[in-house]
């Protein structure tokens, strides 16, 4: 599947806008998606495992609860428990060190990237070539939203314009091939403003900034820009499809309605997929085993996570790129099987 030029169909929203560990997880900030780990026994049967996660309430500790409870009730007579973890990074070396046998992992965000060419890790620390992609989950898709006001309907009006950016540029990075595809030579051409989340929508809200990078899971808004768009009117910047494929981006579509505000068809890339990662050596039969137990019942993640909905929709999220790294055998021939494995492999 060429994930450069596939446009995926956002539907509609709706509204204006836990075994115990070996280990302590300490904190991985540089990922806008944290972390799932998932520990195994040797055996076939799936007698229990550890669901690590992020923060109480966070995405993937969600997702981890909702894992849980389809493993509980598939296998009950194993013990599946969830515990709070740090991020992409970290639990990609525990992974390594034998301490978790699988993760949910933002896989194609650039931390992640780098780790697989060998950047930005730990002295002497190799690539982390081991990794193999078993199902995709949730794409973090951007956006970019302006004030009404500000002057700025395309991405060419932000030039000289203040935007609130993240609390720091490495929390930002995830945005800039966005933005270069856009024809902006990312911060270079705004006045950049650092802010948090939490500020930065306070800023818009107040016009002390013109615009704020923005994003959604899947199509879901973040709570905080739920909170922006239902006491404040949006002006969502257009976006150049024909940039975001000439770039090599995954293209998501947004009709008219599906964010507040939007009157026109819009697109966002994905900046990032969270999906679940393991390592080379687990047995092709338990990452089958896995991938179909969790496909099989994706509508009861669902209900915790409503943000899957949009794989439901469109299954091809599922199965999205997640290059550099490969997915696993034991997948690929589940996928097949499914019917959702459309390229070599």
């Amino acid at each position: 599947m060429n994930s450069g030029s596939s446009v995926h169909h956002v539907g509609k929203a709706t509204g204006r806008g836990a075994t115990r560990n070996n280990f302590r997880a300490g904190a991985w900030a540089a990922c806008l998606l944290m972390s799932v780990l998932v520990v195994l026994p040797a055996a076939h049967a799936l007698e229990g495992f550890t669901v690590g996660t992020a923060s109480a309430g966070s995405t993937p500790h969600i997702l981890g609860t909702a894992m849980q409870q389809v493993f509980s009730k598939a296998f009950p007579k194993g013990r599946f428990e969830v515990a709070v973890t740090g991020g992409s990074i970290e639990n990609s070396r525990l992974i390594r060190r034998g301490e978790a046998n699988l993760g949910i992992i933002s896989i194609t965000g650039a931390a992640m990237r780098n780790a697989w060419h060998g950047k930005n890790l730990q002295p002497g620390e190799k690539p982390y070539r081991e990794l193999r992609t078993l199902m995709g989950f949730v794409h973090i898709i951007g956006h970019l939203i302006a004030r009404k006001g500000a002057g700025i309907e395309t991405f060419a009006d932000i030039k000289g314009k203040r935007v609130g950016l993240g609390s720091s540029l490495r929390t930002s990075a995830l945005h800039e091939p966005f933005w270069r595809s856009q024809g902006i030579a990312w911060i270079d051409d705004v006045e950049e403003v650092p802010l948090s989340s939490g500020d930065r929508y306070r800023f818009l809200a107040e016009g002390r900034i013109d615009a704020a990078l923005a994003w959604t899971v899947g199509n879901k808004l973040a709570a905080i820009i739920q909170q922006y768009t239902s006491a404040n009117e949006a002006v969502w910047a257009r976006v150049d499809k024909a940039g975001l494929e000439k770039a090599g981006l995954t293209a998501f579509a947004f009709e008219p309605g599906s964010l507040p505000y939007l009157d026109f068809r819009n697109y966002g890339p994905s900046l990032t997929m969270s999906a679940l990662t393991g390592r080379d050596d687990l047995p092709e039969k338990d990452a089958y085993a896995i991938v179909k137990t969790l496909h099989q019942q994706i509508e009861d993640i669902v209900l915790l996570l409503p943000a899957v909905r949009a794989a439901v929709e469109n299954p091809a999220v599922f199965t999205s790129s997640s290059d550099p790294f490969p997915y696993h055998p034991g997948a690929i021939r589940y996928w097949k099987e499914a019917g959702l494995w459309n390229r070599g492999g």
